[in-house]
């Protein structure tokens, strides 16, 4: 389930292929003479791509892995990645062989349902000094994430060096960046990040600080959140959470959020 308005979807998406034509190549599937499908490969780093695929036969996708694997050897990367996209039924095909280890999927909620109450649980504007103790960690901690998810230490680096510099250049300021402290009563039980830049806001991070776990309060930030983000004319909330943290899978599954995105990825080095 999208929920872009058109135009900005096909902004975004220009603008994302012109940002990476350089690591961008498109391929023929071919079946002896005959042009069979197609596929758009991104190389970047330590890792390749599957970006895009079309099949006359999807569930035949399967049959690409070996010469996807030779591609990617060739390229000099490490890992090759590809994501299940729902109604894409190739890229669902080729996700679904054997050698694919789960890494991150990506899920959005609709907001023009019921959201739940987040009780006595409040979302109040970050202060400076919150968002200076918050950001000190959350940098190390998102590289940590990427690590943990599969990708190397120094291309983890790399990214999350990247985007944080990307995302703030402003700091608390940064704009289309809203960031809260949790609360409950005069207690600070989380945090919560959301961007706000596009049609449907997302969430970049939320934290139970580790004192306030299992009270529900997980819960109760992403239902204030959701709220919040109706309130202010979205009518979706996106997210990503990490294959390795099925707890927090577990509350986007209870809280109605629909997959867009189930990304896996195959470690060369254990292929054979």
């Amino acid at each position: 389930m999208g929920l872009e308005k058109p135009e900005e979807a096909r902004a975004t998406t220009e603008e994302i292929i012109e940002r990476h034509a350089p690591d961008l190549r498109h391929f023929d599937v071919v079946d002896g003479e005959a042009v069979v499908g197609w596929m758009l490969w991104w190389t970047k780093n330590d890792q390749a791509d599957v970006n895009d695929l079309v099949l006359d036969e999807p569930a035949r996708a399967p049959e690409l892995l070996p010469e996807l694997l030779e591609l990617a050897r060739a390229d000099g990367v490490r890992f090759l990645g590809a994501a299940g996209v729902p109604g894409e039924p190739a890229r669902e095909a080729l996700v679904a062989a054997d050698a694919f280890v789960p890494r991150a999927t990506n899920m959005i909620l609709g907001l023009d349902g019921d959201i739940g109450d987040p009780g006595e649980l409040e979302l109040r504007p970050m202060t400076q000094e919150e968002f200076d103790v918050f950001i000190a960690g959350s940098v190390e901690d998102y590289i940590h994430e990427l690590a943990t998810a599969g990708m190397s230490e120094e291309s983890a680096r790399e990214q999350g060096e990247r985007q944080m510099a990307e995302l703030l250049p402003d700091g608390l300021a940064s704009p289309g960046q809203t960031f809260f402290t949790a609360w409950v009563g005069d207690v600070a039980v989380g945090i919560l990040w959301l961007s706000t830049e596009r049609t449907a806001a997302f969430v970049y991070d939320i934290a139970v600080h580790e004192s306030q776990r299992r009270r529900g309060y997980g819960e109760a930030i992403m239902n204030a959140g959701a709220r919040w983000c109706r309130d202010q004319g979205h009518p979706a909330l996106g997210l990503n959470v990490f294959a390795h943290n099925p707890g927090a899978r577990a509350l986007y599954d209870k809280l109605g959020y629909d997959v867009t995105a189930d990304y896996r990825s195959i470690d060369l080095d254990d292929a054979g």
